[in-house]
């Protein structure tokens, strides 16, 4: 027992504790007699020396961190989208082309309002629809990613004009508000992104292209594109 614990402010414990125990009274002299200090200090010396190894960055322990340090600086960081879970995204059909657009993009999701035409706008802008209180430019994402033209089925049989399909509105920051006029969306799934090259027919706003034959969209570059 430590010289510390046997002082007197301790008695009341020890003097419960041999109480409790009738033999440890008898035991404690010779418990005492049996440590060897010399060894308990020599331990406690070594172990010390050993910390002070290692915060200064040396010793067996040091060195096995600074080698696992080196492995993962060694490794090739994996992409989040590359990590099985896949990113999650809208998964929206245009005149003939599946598209992939990523959910953080995008805010309102709805059925096509009320069109007006801006005369002498380029080919993409389909024109003006408010959403949410909100004015804002709609593309039409096959023109923009140069597939069709962009009025294609703007005005379909059983459809008032300026009203088939989708609007997407995107989630531009502090740009100009902006939309994207889709004709079906079909789901929101996670998508893995394919590690194989991009044809360059695809355009500069197709990031990959899926075994099924989706266009997954550069939503940086589509974003840059529509606030301007």
């Amino acid at each position: 027992m430590d010289e510390t614990l046997a002082g007197a402010g301790a008695a009341p414990l020890i003097a419960a504790l041999d109480s409790a125990s009738p033999d440890r009274a008898a035991n404690r002299g010779s418990v005492r007699a049996s440590i060897d200090w010399d060894a308990v200090r020599d331990k406690v010396a070594h172990r010390s020396a050993d910390l002070e190894e290692t915060f200064a960055g040396r010793g067996p322990w040091a060195d096995a961190v600074l080698a696992r340090r080196a492995q993962e600086l060694a490794e090739v960081p994996q992409r989040d989208d590359e990590a099985g879970t896949g990113t999650p995204m809208l998964v929206a059909r245009g005149a003939e082309t599946l598209y992939g657009l990523e959910l953080r993009h995008l805010g309102h999701i709805v059925p096509m309002p009320r069109l007006a035409r801006v005369p002498g706008a380029p080919p993409a802008i389909l024109g003006v629809i408010a959403v949410a209180g909100k004015v804002m430019r709609l593309f039409d994402l096959d023109s923009l990613c140069s597939r069709t033209h962009a009025s294609a089925g703007i005005d379909r049989p059983g459809h008032a004009p300026g009203y088939a399909g989708y609007a997407i509105v995107l989630r531009t920051g502090t740009g100009r508000p902006a939309a994207l006029r889709l004709h079906e969306v079909e789901r929101v799934a996670d998508i893995a992104l394919p590690r194989t090259s991009v044809p360059a027919e695809a355009g500069p706003l197709v990031r990959a292209i899926t075994a099924d034959r989706m266009a997954i969209l550069d939503m940086a570059a589509l974003l840059d594109l529509v606030k301007t």
